[in-house]
């Protein structure tokens, strides 16, 4: 390529009306122009700024475009913009009548093009230039020029202006450049952030801006804006035995049907689904204008979850727990109306009979209270306001006091009682059951060394173990070292727990129980007959005693259906050579039927409530006086029951 044909990137424009001046600047700027020896140092310059943009003599290659006027000057900068070709720099005489003048063609251009150079070219001594940085901004892109000037002087400015210019142009790409890749990095991180992977749905954080979003938008519509909340039951169980791959299209499948369900069906466009947990999913749906809308609306979720998926050639069904909330009921905000639609999701959890739960105002104050007692559990069991109280348990054949249970009772300084329904499924929660049972555990032992002190004492204490002591491995180790250390007869401490606790894992509760046996501890089976129906564990374990479930006695009459149960559990005892223990005995007429029924012994308010260790030595004290009347009162009946 000839150097006349070589493009320019050094484009200048100067204005000016007198034609000798501008012919100056052509001279000047020209590729004609002639450095003499005193002026090598320009071309260096030239060198170093420009690189390959000097032609083969080593000077700097300049595109030189002029104008007579202000406002000619304006227009030929708007088109060099409009064809992508804008100038380095505007050379601009001060005066240039009749038309504007330098300073306002100036503004005009360096509002349309904000990274040209602009050189204020004047006679006289004004404008002031530091008042040129002010009148056309940025300072560091307006200059002062003084005429007459040296053609050298003018190529140098030239020069160096142009460098300048393609130093900024480059700065400003790059950082152009730079822009774009943050912008492209922000929506890659805010998709990483706001959306699931998997279902690719909204995640947690988006679904709760999509909820301000309707809430705010819901403050001039009618009806509700209603959250439903829905956890897959036992997932865990389809990850474990199918695979994490199946789990993964499970989810992508339940994600995809709830989306084609509630957003694609025509008047739902603005109902939002997203994944808010693990194994839950969420479903936002503004104006639903009725409770039987809203009733309709978690009964669709439900079944659309319940019906069949088709995963890996099988079919899967599955169960949903649901909790449902509302704005503006259940709160003005979008975490408050989700925490809302939580408690009513985990207590459908806990609800085997209703899988669809609506929040109402108990749940926030049940909520604030679990927080409440969650803050002060700990401590009260280290400082032993958690203690045993004590029920008596009566032989039904001779009336003697054949053992007692030793029940948890929380009991605050201030004298109010907090009950174990409360406390004890939270010790599990928090993790701190194992620290609340060895502290019973601890409590009963002492007891018991008092209650030696004072006489001969072979009365057997049945201490309560849930599940969580069972997967404690140092359990028995726990439980021989707080007995030795204590002196105690390990036959007088009996451990009862619930077939359900037994059968969570068997193969990890049978050694522990036949090592605590064989050591002499007894084993008693609690709430018999609500749990499973098989009983080939009771051949496996080494029990002693079948405690039926009071939910059984307590509809004890002449005439029941659960006397038959009642008298099927003492059956399968006796067969299995067990004792039977009715608790929840309350009338004399449950007395009187469990008795006749040949249950061995009896438990509840009709003999003895719980009580203290301390009540419990005077209430033994006269035991004969108090029981005496009872147990005639049960003979009277037991005798009329057979005439």
């Amino acid at each position: 390529m000839n150097e006349l044909n070589r493009p320019s990137t050094n484009k200048v424009l100067v204005v000016d009306d007198d034609a000798l001046i501008i012919g100056e600047y052509l001279l000047c700027l020209g590729n004609e122009f002639e450095p003499d020896s005193a002026t090598e140092t320009l071309s260096d310059l030239e060198k170093v700024l420009f690189g390959e943009e000097t032609d083969e003599r080593g000077a700097a290659s300049f595109e030189v475009h002029s104008r007579n006027q202000g406002e000619a000057a304006v227009e030929a900068v708007e088109a060099a913009i409009g064809k992508q070709q804008p100038y380095a720099i505007v050379f601009l005489d001060i005066r240039m009548p009749p038309g504007m003048d330098g300073i306002e063609a100036a503004k005009q251009i360096r509002q349309l093009d904000p990274n040209v150079n602009i050189v204020i070219v004047t006679g006289s001594m004004s404008p002031e230039p530091e008042n040129l940085g002010r009148e056309i901004p940025p300072a560091d892109k307006v200059f002062f020029f003084k005429k007459p000037f040296h053609a050298l002087e003018c190529r140098q400015l030239a020069a160096a202006l142009c460098g300048k210019w393609h130093s900024d142009m480059a700065l400003r790409n790059a950082n152009e450049e730079l822009e774009k890749r943050v912008e492209e990095r922000t929506a890659a991180l805010q998709k990483i952030a706001y959306f699931d992977p998997v279902t690719r749905l909204p995640n947690q954080l988006l679904l709760i801006e999509e909820l301000k979003v309707l809430i705010e938008k819901a403050e001039d519509t009618a009806g509700d804006t209603v959250v439903v909340l829905l956890d897959i039951d036992r997932f865990s169980f389809i990850n474990e035995t199918m695979g994490y791959d199946a789990g993964t299209e499970l989810l992508r499948s339940i994600g995809n049907r709830l989306s084609r369900t509630f957003c694609e069906r025509s008047g739902q466009q603005q109902t939002v689904v997203g994944r808010f947990g693990s194994d839950e999913f969420a479903i936002l749906v503004p104006g639903v204008e009725s409770d039987v809308a809203m009733r309709d609306l978690a009964e669709t979720v439900r079944d659309t979850v319940e019906a069949p998926f088709l995963i890996n050639g099988r079919d899967l069904f599955l169960n949903a727990s649901i909790g449902v909330a509302w704005h503006p009921i259940h709160g003005r905000d979008a975490k408050s109306v989700f925490r809302c639609a939580e408690a009513a999701l985990h207590r459908s959890m806990r609800n085997l009979k209703d899988p669809i739960t609506y929040y109402h105002n108990e749940m926030r104050y049940r909520a604030r209270y679990k927080f409440d007692l969650e803050a002060e559990l700990r401590s009260a069991i280290v400082n032993g306001q958690i203690c045993p109280h004590y029920q008596p348990q009566q032989c039904t054949k001779n009336g003697d006091v054949a053992g007692v249970e030793a029940l948890a009772r929380w009991i605050r300084p201030d004298g109010s009682i907090v009950p174990p329904s409360d406390f004890i499924p939270l010790s599990e929660e928090m993790g701190v059951s194992d620290l609340l049972f060895e502290s019973i555990m601890r409590s009963v032992c002492h007891d018991v060394a008092v209650w030696r002190e004072n006489g001969e004492w072979k009365i057997p204490v049945s201490i309560n173990l849930s599940a969580h002591q069972l997967r404690n491995r140092d359990l028995v180790g726990l439980i021989k070292g707080i007995l030795s250390r204590g002196n105690i007869d390990q036959t007088l401490i009996n451990l009862e727990l619930t077939e359900t606790v037994l059968l969570e894992d068997l193969t990890v509760a049978q050694p522990m129980l036949n090592d605590l046996a064989a050591f002499g501890v007894g084993i008693h089976i609690d709430d018999f007959g609500t749990g499973y129906s098989s009983l080939s564990y009771l051949a496996q374990l080494p029990v002693q005693t079948l405690k039926i479930d009071q939910a059984f006695v307590s509809q004890l009459t002449e005439s029941s259906a659960n006397n038959r149960v009642v008298e099927a559990i003492v059956a399968l005892g006796k067969a299995m050579q067990l004792e039977v223990v009715a608790e929840g005995v309350e009338t004399d007429q449950q007395y009187a039927i469990i008795r006749r029924l040949g249950c061995d012994y009896a438990q509840g308010y009709f003999i003895a409530r719980p009580m203290p260790a301390e009540q419990l030595l005077k209430w033994l004290g006269g035991y004969e006086d108090t029981q005496s009347i009872k147990k005639r009162s049960a003979i009277i009946e037991i005798d009329q029951g057979q005439n």
